[in-house]
C-alpha cells in the first residue's frame, strides 16, 4: 500500500506525515505557481528543484485519491487527505512504531499472547511480524515477551490490523518468567 513511494524517496512520507498533523492546508490561488510557492515556505525547501518535486508528488497523490484539492468559495484551495491517504498514514507511523525504553527497568515483564482464528490469518502474521521489529522476544509462537511497557503499541498495531483486542490479544504483567536469564540477554538486561 504505502511501499509504492516509501521505497522512492522520504518526500511522499513527509509530505502526507505534515498534512496528517496540519489537518490540511487551506492557500489561496492567485498565481499558477501556488502550491510551489506554498511548498516552499511551509517546508522550508531551499532549492527550486525540491519544491517542484513536491509539488510533482502532490499531484501524483491527488491522481491515486490520496489526497484531494477542492476550490472553496473565495478561490482558496483546501488539501486534504482522503481516507486513503489516512490509511497510508497509519502504514507509516507503524513503519515507524518503537517502544519506549525507560532508563530504569522496573523488573516487571510483559506477557503478550494471542488466538486470532485461522480466518485473520494475514493479520495474524503481520502482528507476529511487528511484535518482532519491535524487539520483544517469542517464548511460543504466539506468546511474546518485552521487559516494557509496549500496551499502547500493541493497541494501535490491534487497530491498523482490525483485530478485536478484548477478543484475541491478552497482556499480562508478571514479576517472573521462563528463561529469564535468556530474556534478560535478549533485552541486554543481564
Amino acid at each position: 500500500m504505502a511501499r509504492e513511494f516509501s521505497r522512492k524517496d522520504n518526500l511522499t512520507k513527509e509530505t502526507l506525515l505534515a498534512l496528517a498533523r496540519a489537518g490540511c492546508f487551506i492557500i489561496a490561488a492567485t498565481s499558477p505557481y501556488f502550491l510551489t510557492n506554498f511548498l516552499q515556505a511551509y517546508f522550508n525547501d531551499k532549492m527550486k528543484q525540491a519544491c517542484w518535486k513536491r509539488a510533482e508528488r502532490l499531484r501524483e497523490l491527488e491522481k491515486k485519491r490520496i489526497v484531494s484539492f477542492q476550490e472553496l468559495a473565495d478561490g482558496k484551495i483546501k488539501i486534504e487527505l482522503t481516507q486513503r491517504g489516512q490509511s497510508w498514514i497509519r502504514c507509516y507511523q507503524l513503519e515507524d512504531l518503537e517502544i519506549n525504553k525507560p532508563k530504569k527497568w522496573d523488573r516487571k515483564w510483559r506477557l503478550i499472547f494471542y488466538d486470532i482464528p485461522e480466518y485473520n490469518k494475514k493479520a495474524r502474521d503481520a502482528l507476529s511480524k511487528k511484535l518482532r521489529n519491535l524487539g520483544l522476544y517469542q517464548l511460543q509462537k504466539s506468546l511474546w515477551v518485552s521487559a516494557y511497557d509496549c500496551l499502547p503499541e500493541i493497541e494501535f498495531c490491534c487497530a491498523v490490523f482490525n483485530i478485536d483486542m478484548n477478543n484475541h490479544i491478552f497482556y499480562l504483567e508478571i514479576q517472573t518468567v521462563p528463561k529469564e536469564k535468556e530474556i534478560k540477554k535478549w533485552f541486554n538486561l543481564a
